[in-house]
């Protein structure tokens, strides 16, 4: 069996949708499509497609099989197309994963940028704020943000430092205060992204060491962007990444608390599926991503160039 043939053919009728179809594009038979899908599927083991008279559709075990087959295919392909030459050339489909609040640091800008550069990569954005293993979902890379940086991601390249903020308001502080040391904290309503190991605790340095404050408050939330929207609404103190609120501080909207308080930082990896070593386009985009953050002066971050 050539088993890269069976995979070409598999993807093309998941691709179409059909058999017959993917029959005429690879000027094949559809008997020999169906015989190159069958063969495969007796190769690995369990059916790959259900089929009905109407429609065909991907198994559980087809949908990832199908992952991967797509980046082994454009690989080889990348491979073939960049044969002789020093620099290959990044091609090809670029699959992202990155958190939501990324949108708010100009990543939209950063990839029309990128993709202007290298006009022959096309690039899949998916945002959500759950991390997900990007060889099991077929990623090529996964932007992740270290809820602990003193645990490093295994298999992961550091691109930057996030650097985080205390804020509030004007209208808050007008109304309870500001406080004046980290224990008065407790006494305020504070708003909690509440994902990490204890979302409650908040690790700030200052000139006095390092202080953990255990805080509450009347709302806790997943997404950094609908705490800021109702910090400028006034509704309580928050800590957020300073790439989300450093346009509201130097417009006076939001103000930050314990200025001579720091929270800590947390470190924004580049998560490659294992063990496969970047490909041209991912390891192009990563170095665009990891410049991009590193003059942006919202971001106030330390970057690593090591691979």
């Amino acid at each position: 069996m050539d088993r890269l043939t069976c995979m070409t053919v598999f993807r093309k009728v998941v691709e179409r949708n059909s058999f017959s179809d993917a029959a005429e594009e690879l000027t094949m038979s559809a008997g020999s499509v169906s015989k190159y899908v069958a063969a495969l599927e007796t190769h690995i083991g369990t059916p790959l497609l259900a089929r009905t008279t109407r429609r065909i559709s991907l198994t559980e075990a087809g949908g990832t099989y199908y992952a991967k087959c797509v980046r082994i295919l454009d690989d080889i392909e990348e491979a073939e197309k960049s044969t002789g030459q020093l620099h290959p050339t990044p091609r090809g489909l670029l699959k992202v994963r990155a958190p939501i609040s990324l949108g708010s640091a100009h990543l939209g800008r950063t990839i029309a940028d990128f993709l202007a550069r290298f006009p022959e990569v096309k690039l899949e954005l998916t945002m959500n704020d759950f991390f997900v293993d990007p060889a099991e979902q077929g990623f090529d890379v996964a932007i992740a943000i270290a809820a602990n940086d003193r645990e490093p991601m295994r298999g992961a390249r550091p691109i930057g430092r996030m650097a985080r903020a205390v804020v509030a308001a004007p209208s808050y502080l007008a109304r309870h205060g500001e406080p004046a040391a980290v224990p008065d904290l407790k006494r305020h309503n504070c708003l909690v992204y509440n994902r990490g190991q204890v979302p409650d605790e908040w690790h700030l340095i200052g000139p006095g060491g390092d202080r953990t404050v255990r805080v509450t408050g009347d709302c806790r939330c997943n997404n950094s962007q609908v705490l800021r929207e109702s910090l400028l609404e006034g509704a309580g103190i928050g800590l957020l990444p300073t790439f989300l609120v450093a346009d509201d501080i130097a417009a006076g909207d939001l103000c930050v608390v314990l200025p001579g308080w720091t929270p800590e930082s947390r470190t924004l990896y580049a998560v490659f599926p294992q063990p496969r070593h970047p490909s041209p386009k991912v390891r192009e985009f990563v170095d665009f991503l990891a410049h991009s953050f590193a003059v942006d002066s919202q971001w106030r971050l330390g970057f690593s160039n090591e691979a």
